[in-house]
């Protein structure tokens, strides 16, 4: 039997992000001799993934980003549905999955699935958030089949009364629990590499950005040093506000203690080193992150604008965005200590009971792409 080719839109080129990775760690597990996984990617520049996808027997397409040829980025997604080899069309675009799928359905593509990885837009540009909020609230007339990482993402982009919908479906940010498990040797040689053998440890993996509330986490954390004076904080992740980030930093005076790593291609590891994980964001579909993290046992402290579906395993403690620094690093240095002898390790089948384990989900994602098919006598 020849393998279905599902084709994966994403709004960019491949980077170290939640989304991404998601998409590859289902792709790495589905059997790809009955499903494979092919990507539209906007922008040209290589992508972090693209020589794996290769090596897995993925194609990437290249396109003309939107907002720089517009006419360029139409005529190549057309170019593409219309070659008839696509019968699945699955866009990770969050409320611009709309212009891809409306391509996709005057192309005659039957299956056109829109996959909803967030709760806000993403752009503080008064024209861009008005042209996504039409393409939000006009996305259900082009797709046939409603993703998203959980409930509360599924109703921002699709309407409050989506969960009732028969074409709707939580797909789970689902991990490799043994690459993420808590691993001793692995703490000890990365608090060693870094210098940190004996200090409480913050951590956060995230994209430089508004979403991310980087200035918020430096000031959270500049309040904890009063308590913990020894502490260090662990900055995983890069983009366009990195300048300011070191600015803040400065002004702070807390360059000895905090360590910006850069992106990482060894998360799995470096998450061992932490103590406690921190995640202020203004807003999350579902963090993958927290899904890693939970899995190798670290107590996380996260805004209450995330979603209380990611508390898998009760270690999550949700904060006020309101509150004042001041009170989350008292919080987070009570609860710490509460909590500090406890072990970090979870077993895997407790794990594997909450659906966020990968070979469990990719494989039901395998057979919702086949069914799909077999249903439409595609």
């Amino acid at each position: 039997m020849k393998s279905i080719r599902v084709l994966n839109v994403l709004g960019g080129v491949f980077r170290f992000g939640g989304t991404e990775a998601v998409i590859m760690n289902y792709y790495r597990h589905v059997d790809r001799s009955k499903v494979q996984f092919d990507f539209v990617v906007h922008g040209f520049e290589k992508g972090v993934y693209d020589d794996e996808i290769a090596k897995l027997g993925g194609k990437i397409y290249n396109i003309p980003i939107k907002s720089v040829d517009y006419l360029g980025n139409v005529k190549a997604l057309k170019t593409i549905f219309n070659t008839g080899e696509y019968k699945i069309v699955h866009s990770h675009m969050d409320a611009m999955s709309m212009v891809v799928l409306k391509i996709a359905k005057k192309c005659g593509v039957p299956v056109r699935i829109a996959h909803s990885h967030n709760t806000s837009h993403q752009t503080t540009n008064k024209l861009q958030f008005a042209l996504h909020e039409h393409a939000r609230k006009n996305i259900t007339k082009y797709a046939t089949h409603l993703f998203a990482c959980s409930e509360f993402a599924g109703k921002w982009l699709f309407g409050e009364d989506v969960v009732n919908k028969d074409n709707f479906c939580v797909v789970k940010n689902a991990i490799d629990f043994e690459r993420f498990c808590f691993n001793d040797e692995n703490r000890a040689q990365i608090r060693t590499e870094l210098n940190i053998q004996d200090n409480f440890v913050i951590g956060h993996i995230g994209r430089f950005s508004e979403q991310k509330n980087h200035m918020f986490l430096l000031d959270i954390f500049h309040e904890l040093l009063k308590l913990k004076p020894g502490a260090k904080l662990l900055l995983v992740g890069d983009g366009h506000l990195k300048t300011q980030i070191e600015e803040r930093i400065r002004e702070l005076n807390i360059s000895s203690n905090v360590l910006l790593l850069g992106l990482r291609s060894d998360t799995h590891d470096i998450i061992n080193a932490f103590d406690v994980f921190l995640l202020p964001s203004l807003f999350e579909g579902l963090p993958v992150v927290l899904t890693e993290t939970q899995a190798n046992g670290l107590q996380c402290f996260v805004s209450d604008s995330i979603t209380k579906e990611v508390d898998l395993l009760g270690n999550m403690t949700y904060l006020p965005l309101d509150d004042p620094p001041a009170k989350w690093a008292e919080i987070i240095s009570e609860s710490y200590g509460n909590k500090a002898n406890q072990s970090r390790t979870i077993p895997k089948e407790t794990f594997a009971k909450t659906g966020y384990e990968i070979n469990t989900a990719a494989k039901d994602l395998q057979e919702f792409y086949l069914d799909v098919l077999k249903e439409q006598k595609i």
